[in-house]
């Protein structure tokens, strides 16, 4: 009793040794890290030539730039949308690279990356807001310069801009670090690059081509492609514009209380001012947690990457699968014998179906047919059907096709070389199309002084080419060269049909005896001799009697020119002349 009723002696105290080991273990943690990002910013900023106390200045010198929304910024916006449009309409890439070098849009656009990594809420909403409405004011103008167009023709440079990939998102994360380092690296000698990163920063052109999609009849899929290049282009540019202003230490306490100044003390015009005096917008402040500003990039991207990845995935297979079709159609391509005159591959969910018109003086069996279908199937890497239909090329239809085609133009052996075909597939094909081709000629409009002489359909594994021939006294600029292939392309509904044309020189030129250019009368002699349409004029000055002139035609049959060589009084020049008309 007397040990149960003795007090326990009291327990020792134990001293709280481990609780308090891991709040130092984790202080020190923290340190140590803090101390390696500090680290990882002063390389960064080293080598970038940027000094710490340069960082407020950044902000405010980038922030400024970025809310300048005033009368002048649209303008030069809309021009941009204006001329990106015309280029991309009539497929002048100069023209395009002109737009991109004036478009103002880059400045939001950084302001905006480095809105997310300073944390400032008001800043973010005050540059994404001129960035939304920029976009929206340049699809605007490109719509309605597209529907006032009297062509609406897809060229390469819209269809380009209609399926990317992965590879434009990386294109576009390489030109906001661009973008960046520019921004950032004050001292440095980097202000001289900044044309070329305003190229990069390649958003005007894709919004011309939305713009395109709506004005030419709300086009879906130019669209929505050219949506998605936007939005790839946007998210990559605005990524890396937040690592690097991260990397040079952007987001610490001086920067943030640099832009609470900012926004007292600035003066923002346009839209941005206009944004930054609602009241939400007033009680956005900071954003303070990183996660949460990364969380909202990187979601964007995410967001853009995957249709971009299944975009990239679809054009890998499509590469592979006609490399490999071009391999096995060469079992079709027997000199003396067939030619693949027709080449299309239909791509359906889980196989390739090609559609081959050969033409051929021998029939081939079904076992030429499985032949191709398992080398198809080998570099493929998936099954191919084929659906091969022939056309059957006899001597009789050589004979008969060669009396079709024009003899000054080309004889029908060379036209045959040209197409690669077979006589009885060239009557099939070519000379539908030839027919619509001369109707559609018909309704050029040339510049005054040009006249067309001949048209010529080439059929090749590119595509469709028309060769146009004329005279004039001048080669045509480029502009209305591209003016006329487009008319062209629209009368015949073939935007992608590849026109060209080819200058026929005229004259006149002098006659002086061992003086005068051989070169060029031998030129126009081959010319006359070439298309009917041309004939050999003299140009006789006052001075000149018959003998001259008789002279002057042996002169030039011996050079070839055999129609017959009109002659006409020229006033002012007593030299003999001639040209062709």
């Amino acid at each position: 009793m007397a040990d149960a009723e003795r007090p326990s002696p009291p327990e020792q105290a134990v001293p709280a040794l481990a609780p308090t080991n891991e709040a130092e273990d984790a202080s020190l943690e923290e340190a140590e890290e803090e101390s390696l990002l500090e680290e990882v910013e002063q390389e960064a900023r080293e080598q970038l030539g940027m000094r710490a106390w340069d960082r407020p200045a950044v902000l405010e010198e980038a922030a400024s730039k970025a809310t300048e929304a005033d009368i002048p910024y649209w303008t030069i916006l809309v021009i941009s949308g204006a001329i990106a449009t015309l280029g991309v309409t009539l497929d002048n890439s100069a023209v395009v690279i002109g737009a991109m070098l004036i478009a103002p849009v880059l400045a939001p656009i950084v302001g905006l990356g480095l809105s997310l990594a300073a944390g400032d809420g008001r800043l973010a909403a005050q540059t994404a807001s001129v960035v939304l409405a920029s976009m929206m004011a340049v699809v605007a103008v490109a719509a309605l310069l597209t529907f006032l167009l009297p062509f609406r023709s897809i060229t390469t440079e819209i269809a380009s801009r209609t399926r990317p990939t992965t590879l434009d998102l990386a294109i576009a994360i390489f030109s906001g670090l661009a973008a960046a380092v520019v921004t950032v690296a004050r001292r440095s000698g980097l202000a001289a690059a900044l044309p070329g990163v305003a190229i990069s920063v390649a958003l005007i052109p894709p919004l011309a081509v939305v713009g395109f999609g709506i004005g030419a009849g709300w086009r879906w899929p130019l669209i929505k492609g050219s949506l998605l290049l936007v939005g790839a282009n946007l998210a990559g540019i605005v990524l890396s514009a937040v690592i690097v202003f991260f990397l040079v230490g952007m987001h610490r306490i001086e920067v943030r209380q640099a832009a609470r100044q900012w926004h007292q003390e600035s003066h923002p015009t346009g839209l941005a001012a206009w944004i930054g005096d609602l009241a939400w917008v007033r009680r956005l402040g900071e954003i303070r947690s990183p996660v949460l500003r990364l969380g909202l990039v990187f979601g964007f991207v995410a967001a853009v990457a995957v249709p971009l990845s299944g975009a990239f995935t679809q054009l890998t297979r499509e590469t592979r699968v006609q490399r490999a079709v071009n391999q096995a159609a060469q079992l079709f391509e027997d000199p003396g014998r067939s030619s693949v005159l027709e080449q299309q591959v239909v791509q359906q969910e889980d196989q390739s179906r090609v559609f081959l018109r050969v033409a051929t003086s021998e029939w081939y069996d079904e076992e030429a047919k499985e032949q191709f279908e398992r080398e198809a199937e080998r570099q493929a890497d998936e099954p191919v059907e084929l659906v091969l239909e022939q056309l059957l090329a006899s001597a009789g239809d050589l004979e008969q096709v060669a009396e079709m085609l024009p003899s000054k133009a080309s004889t029908a052996a060379e036209q045959e070389r040209t197409l690669g075909a077979p006589a009885s597939a060239l009557q099939t094909l070519v000379d539908p199309a030839r027919q619509r081709l001369r109707k559609a000629t018909g309704t050029l409009s040339l510049p005054a002084g040009a006249s067309l002489l001949a048209e010529e359909l080439l059929l090749t594994d590119q595509g469709d080419i028309v060769v146009l021939h004329y005279t004039a006294g001048a080669p045509l600029p480029a502009e209305a060269q591209e003016i006329i292939g487009t008319q062209l392309a629209k009368a015949l509904e073939a935007p992608d049909l590849q026109v060209r044309l080819h200058y026929v020189a005229a004259g006149p030129i002098v006659l002086a005896g061992s003086a005068t250019d051989t070169a060029a009368v031998r030129r126009l002699a081959e010319a006359s001799a070439r298309y009917d349409s041309l004939g050999a004029v003299l140009l006789a000055g006052t001075a000149a009697d018959s003998a001259q002139v008789a002279s002057a035609r042996a002169f030039l049959q011996r050079f070839g020119l055999t129609s017959p060589v009109q002659v006409e009084r020229a006033g002012g020049s007593d030299s003999l002349r001639v040209r062709l008309r």
